[in-house]
């Protein structure tokens, strides 16, 4: 059953402790200037992740793996997620699913952030070469949506993340514009029976998918209000 609305969780700031322990640099660097300089080298960041090849872990996760790397354009991955879902039968093998990140973009916008080893990993010298990167499991409330936001924290592109749950594309207003200003409800009720009339028979794997991504962002306590206030909208 799909709630009628989502539920927000109490704004948590990232603590200094948590940047500390993955950046000792960035220590006394404001919060926002540290996301913003993030988000300005997310996609180079993407590109590396796109680039890393790891072989499928076997019924024991390792405390570390080692990793192809065929992206040096930007900094290399310090861990790697071992994202499980949280519901499963008993007589169902859990999935895990491996994701190369950084430690400072999950640091920078995750309160409850799992604990992350110690990781201290060089830029090798050519493409194709193999790195060892702390393996760390992470539960999530939905696997198959994890990395809609997990590429959201690199890049804060809303649009993008909205394109990849709902049917068609939504007004910019919508997400750009002050959310109860008449103009912009207005227009959300326009697109709201758009998607009723246009798209009924798969609304509601939409809605799921919405509601799904959602929780994934309370899980992880993002510290983005971007994902709050954007989504909102949708899930009603």
């Amino acid at each position: 059953t799909l709630p009628r609305s989502l539920s927000r969780p109490a704004f948590r700031e990232i603590s200094k402790e948590t940047i500390t322990a993955v950046a000792p640099e960035l220590a006394d660097t404001d919060f926002n200037y540290i996301r913003d300089g993030l988000q300005c080298l997310g996609l180079e960041m993407l590109q590396v992740l796109a680039g890393v090849q790891a072989e499928p872990i076997s019924n024991v996760l390792p405390k570390e793996l080692s990793v192809v790397i065929n992206d040096l354009s930007s900094d290399m991955p310090t861990h790697m997620l071992a994202v499980y879902s949280r519901q499963v039968s008993a007589a169902t093998k859990r999935r895990v699913t491996l994701f190369p990140i950084h430690n400072i973009i999950l640091a920078s916008h995750c309160v409850n952030l799992p604990s992350l080893p110690t990781s201290n990993v060089a830029p090798p010298e050519s493409a194709g070469s193999h790195i060892s990167v702390p393996v760390v499991p992470s539960c999530s409330p939905a696997l198959e949506f994890f990395p809609q936001l997990s590429t959201f924290l690199y890049t804060k592109r809303i649009d993008h993340l909205l394109a990849s749950l709902l049917p068609c594309p939504a007004p910019q207003p919508l997400y750009r514009d002050d959310p109860i200003s008449e103009s912009v409800l207005s227009l959300l009720q326009q697109f709201a029976n758009k998607l009723a009339t246009t798209y009924a028979q798969a609304l509601l794997a939409h809605a799921m998918a919405v509601n799904s991504l959602w929780r994934n962002a309370c899980a992880l306590h993002h510290a983005c209000s971007l994902v709050y206030c954007d989504l909102q909208p949708f899930a009603s």
